[in-house]
């Protein structure tokens, strides 16, 4: 079969990606945290079921509250990174102005900067800029 095509019994699913889910220990603070020091929007409130990122676009955060579904929080590394767009050291210093905690401020690596950021249950996530 040439390359590029395929038949109806080897096309690929229907999959694209949704949403990281974030345990979190109290929902409403951390929808307050997402939206008003990080600029997300509430996408979907289902009481139980928040997801924060921007309406219409894929990579939602799913704010989980673990003590509703008995899984304890492990606060660290989540794996998860932002973009930041613009000039990335004044990001990061007008998101230190709101109040967001940097596990690590920016840093420089032979592969680029970054910083890590804390949620307020202690996860850290991951900020580059944007490329």
């Amino acid at each position: 079969m040439p390359a590029g095509r395929r038949t109806k019994a080897h096309q690929e699913p229907g999959l694209y990606f949704f949403a990281a889910t974030i345990l979190v220990s109290d929902r409403s603070r951390s929808v307050e945290w997402y939206t008003k020091k990080l600029g997300f929007q509430v996408v979907q409130d289902l009481g139980h079921w928040v997801t924060v990122g921007h309406p219409g676009q894929t990579g939602l955060l799913h704010l989980c509250q673990g003590s509703e579904i008995d899984e304890p929080l492990e606060p660290g590394n989540q794996g998860i990174t932002f973009h930041l767009r613009g000039n990335f050291e004044d990001g990061c210093a007008e998101l230190a102005r709101k109040g967001v905690k940097f596990h690590r401020p920016v840093t420089e690596r032979p592969w680029g900067k970054f910083a890590q950021i804390e949620d307020p249950d202690g996860n850290v996530i991951t900020v580059n800029p944007e490329d």
